[in-house]
């Protein structure tokens, strides 16, 4: 009879361990449930966009650069306001640093592209949401990313 209950006490907490882990992890929202790796054409393409915009950012060409941006994008910021994020945050991108492309992910027509660009000897992790609107492809946003090693546990 000890054996039991001893047996119980111990397959009591190992499901209350599960709960609490599944409990703890964070949602999926639908969206993100069907998002799918990019396939090798889809990430070449988002790549070779990406790498365009940001030879443009480096030569100074923000008419160039600004022209890889949706086209959603480009109804609500100026060619002179992108230059301006570029300036105040992104500056790093002119700087014509390695470029290293991590996951592609794709849902419907959104694509999401993780980037590492070092520049000068400083990494910068960045997020690329990109559409895919007809056939036209373009950069919608651009946001920076904590690097794994800075992620808390």
């Amino acid at each position: 009879m000890e054996y039991q209950r001893i047996g119980s006490v111990r397959f009591k907490t190992a499901v209350l361990i599960i709960l609490i882990a599944l409990s703890t992890q964070s949602l999926i929202t639908p969206a993100q449930a069907k998002e799918v790796r990019c396939n090798k054409s889809q990430k070449s393409i988002v790549k070779k966009h990406i790498t365009k915009q940001i030879t443009a950012l480096a030569n100074s060409d923000w008419q160039r650069a600004y022209s890889y941006s949706a086209k959603s994008f480009q109804g609500s910021i100026t060619v002179d306001q992108f230059k301006e994020i570029i300036e105040s945050g992104y500056l790093f991108l002119t700087e014509n640093g390695n470029l290293t492309f991590g996951a592609c992910r794709k849902s419907k027509n959104t694509f999401y592209q993780l980037l590492t660009v070092d520049s000068m000897g400083d990494k910068y992790e960045l997020a690329y949401n990109l559409t895919l609107v007809g056939k036209r492809l373009g950069i919608v946003a651009v946001s920076g990313v904590k690097p794994p090693s800075e992620v808390a546990i």
